[in-house]
């Protein structure tokens, strides 16, 4: 049967199975899905779709709608993210060679290419968009679940032809023929690279959690099914939920070559972080969930314009700021973490991670006019007319900054450092380029006591693949690197889960 999909770029028609949801005829069709953060199951009410019957639009949940044949849907139109200028971006080039190479990072949540000339190291031209996968999950489990489940070959199809259309994108951008593209570089988290080469992550959702593949080698682009005639490097991953993406960042940021202890910790939905200097380092990976990706939270939406980056306070009221400088259409989790912090400063919410009742008496004076309940009769805190937090963000927040937390001082007790003696702290991924890191500290997400050598360094998986793609030098290092790194399973140690429950509350106010 077949349906038509209203899109910007005009109508397109498709064609569905009997039984299949609208869910699943979109994810079918290259740029169609919604997000789907909760895998399909009807949970998270984020893959809104609109029916066109007589005239009228219907807002339906595209997970729960079957299919029927003639139906007209209208999909939303997503936006792109927002991503940093790394046009100026240069890595020396070692050799310097003719032609252009493409650095990649395939995050959980969004996917970041970089448009390099090979000559000189020069980054002319990136692109960031939502990892086409979301519509089958909004985390890794749910990407390994689906996988496990059938879906493997449908999750491959759709990572490959969203870099297969970056690509395009990008070479018409800078007007050049996919003909001078001769390599690509990958660095992400080992499920993005079983699922990208098309192998069953099923063993990465189970102890001992063991991948079929480690990486850190080169395959043709035309096994991938990319539109150019050139290789494909990924980078090497340490351990299960510790991949190239992690690797690459201790590349980018010159951890192989640090005289003194320094920690890095990926926030994102894996929550990666690795740990020391030179030729030792110590490494892991805690749950965090997608929480700090926007996803799951009731107002929740990527680094896109319009969504809340910044929250504070000053002059005895909220200040607002947004990706894009537009009105607030939702909130990332860098406007979270800064919300939670003003909350905590404001007494509307407990350390215990309780949000105050309205109807309470004592109820700070500054805090109440931005405190009401919800349309289910919880707790919320007003961030502007149609975005807010709700009580069950901050369990979610809670729940992320705690494994977190947790991870950090399991980490530095096997490591035997103590925290004096860290050199940097630095806050990678996407969402480090906006996270604050004061708020960071006053939520219980960061030591307070590492805040004076605390930098975020922004997208250094990118980064690290930009470095691997002109030289070789660099990959020389990254596998140096992957040698030193040392993985430690946190799921299995006792005092993991007491250092977890204990971090989940928030740090009390001076």
């Amino acid at each position: 049967m077949n349906l038509t999909v209203i899109t910007a770029q005009g109508p397109r028609t498709l064609s569905a199975q009997p039984g299949q949801t609208l869910l699943d005829a979109l994810r079918d069709a290259a740029g169609l899905a919604p997000q789907a953060p909760c895998g399909g199951r009807g949970t998270c009410k984020k893959c809104t779709v609109y029916l066109l019957e007589d005239g009228q639009e219907q807002a339906v949940l595209a997970c729960q709608t079957p299919v029927r044949a003639g139906m007209r849907v209208r999909v939303p139109e997503g936006h792109p993210l927002a991503v940093e200028d790394a046009a100026q971006m240069v890595c020396r080039p070692e050799p310097a060679r003719p032609g252009w190479g493409i650095a990649c990072d395939i995050g959980t949540t969004t996917v970041v290419c970089r448009l390099v000339d090979l000559t000189t190291g020069t980054c002319t031209a990136v692109l960031g968009e939502g990892n086409a996968q979301r519509a089958y999950g909004a985390d890794v489990i749910s990407r390994i679940q689906a996988a496990s489940e059938g879906k493997l070959p449908a999750l491959t199809a759709a990572i490959r032809r969203q870099l297969a259309d970056m690509l395009r994108r990008l070479c018409a951008e800078a007007r050049i023929s996919l003909d001078e593209v001769q390599e690509m570089t990958v660095a992400a988290n080992t499920t993005m690279c079983h699922l990208l080469r098309g192998l069953s992550p099923e063993g990465l959702g189970k102890a001992p959690f063991t991948p079929l593949s480690h990486f850190g080698d080169t395959c043709s682009a035309a096994e991938l099914e990319l539109p150019f005639a050139g290789t494909v490097y990924i980078a090497p991953a340490v351990s299960g939920y510790v991949g190239g993406d992690i690797t690459a960042g201790l590349l980018a940021t010159g951890m192989d070559q640090a005289q003194g202890p320094v920690l890095l910790i990926d926030v994102g939905t894996n929550g990666e972080m690795a740990l020391g200097c030179g030729t030792h380092f110590l490494c892991c990976s805690t749950a965090a969930g997608p929480a700090f990706e926007g996803a799951q939270i009731r107002h929740g939406m990527t680094a896109a314009p319009g969504a809340i980056s910044s929250v504070t306070w000053a002059d005895g009221k909220l200040h607002i700021g947004t990706i894009g400088g537009i009105g607030a259409q939702g909130i990332c989790g860098s406007g979270l973490i800064d919300a939670a912090a003003v909350m905590l400063d404001l007494g509307a919410l407990e350390e215990t991670g309780r949000l105050l009742d309205p109807e309470e008496d004592d109820i700070p004076a500054e805090a109440l006019p931005y405190l009401f309940l919800d349309q289910d009769g919880a707790p919320a805190f007003r961030l502007t007319d149609r975005v807010w937090v709700t009580q069950a963000d901050i369990r979610k927040l809670q729940l992320g900054k705690g494994a977190i937390a947790a991870g950090v001082q399991v980490l530095l007790d096997a490591y035997g450092v103590p925290l004096r003696e860290i050199g940097r702290l630095l806050l990678a991924g996407g969402f480090g380029s906006y996270i604050r890191p004061e708020s960071a500290a006053r939520i219980g997400l960061i030591p307070e006591e590492l805040l004076p050598v605390t930098r975020a360094v922004g997208n250094t998986a990118a980064l690290g693949a930009q470095m691997a793609l002109v030289s070789v030098t660099a990959r020389q290092r990254l596998r140096k690197l992957r040698d030193a790194m040392a993985y430690l399973e946190l799921s299995s140690l006792a005092a993991f889960n007491d250092a977890y429950v204990e971090a989940m509350l928030f740090p009390e106010g001076e």
